[in-house]
């Protein structure tokens, strides 16, 4: 009874055994994979943070020119303006046939 006792806790703790080999198996393919993602997201996350200067770099040169139009306008209105002679006064636009 003690030999069937024995071979049966062989047995289990064999299967056991087995089991750990397996799950182990699993858990390092899991790994490799979680290892190939976070390598991928890396990658991402450089492409992203290189974008992020370029869009920067960008939005930095259309201030400037958002800047430099404004200042052009701003200096072409406070420039005073010639006035016009009645007599050199664009004259009005021919009104078409039929209008009252």
């Amino acid at each position: 009874m003690r030999l069937a006792q024995a071979e049966s806790a062989l047995e289990a703790a064999a299967q056991e055994r087995a089991e750990t080999v397996q799950l182990t198996q699993l858990l390092e393919d899991e790994l490799g994979r979680a290892a190939a993602v976070r390598h991928s997201l890396v990658e991402y996350n450089a492409q992203l943070v290189s974008r992020q200067r370029e869009m920067t770099a960008l939005q930095e040169e259309l201030e400037d020119v958002w800047y430099q139009a404004a200042l052009s306008r701003a200096r072409r209105r406070s420039q005073p303006q010639p006035t016009q002679e009645p007599s050199q006064a664009p004259a009005a636009p021919p009104m078409p046939a039929g209008s009252p």
